[in-house]
């Protein structure tokens, strides 16, 4: 969550006009152009996030949980919901 929070704060910053841009966002193009539905795209930049971190700690749950601010049984869960396997 907190790399969401600065990413968002570092466009807003950056950003040369009043609204952000995919730039500014630095978010890439998804292939053809469509983005399916909030929820799928909701879902894609939850799945990143919670892999990143994952990766980031070595896949350290407890770890990981603290680093997004949220309890462990929260993130197994967040696990479940976006079929990341435990390993």
């Amino acid at each position: 969550m907190r790399e969401l929070e600065n990413c968002v704060r570092r466009a807003v910053i950056m950003a040369e006009g009043k609204r952000l841009t995919d730039q500014d966002l630095e978010l890439t193009p998804v292939a053809g152009g469509n983005l399916g539905t909030l929820k799928e795209a909701r879902e894609a930049v939850e799945r990143e996030i919670v892999e990143r971190v994952l990766r980031k700690h070595s896949g350290k749950i407890s770890i990981a949980a603290t680093e997004l601010g949220i309890s462990r049984p929260t993130f197994y869960e967040l696990m479940e919901k976006l079929g990341i396997a435990r390993e």
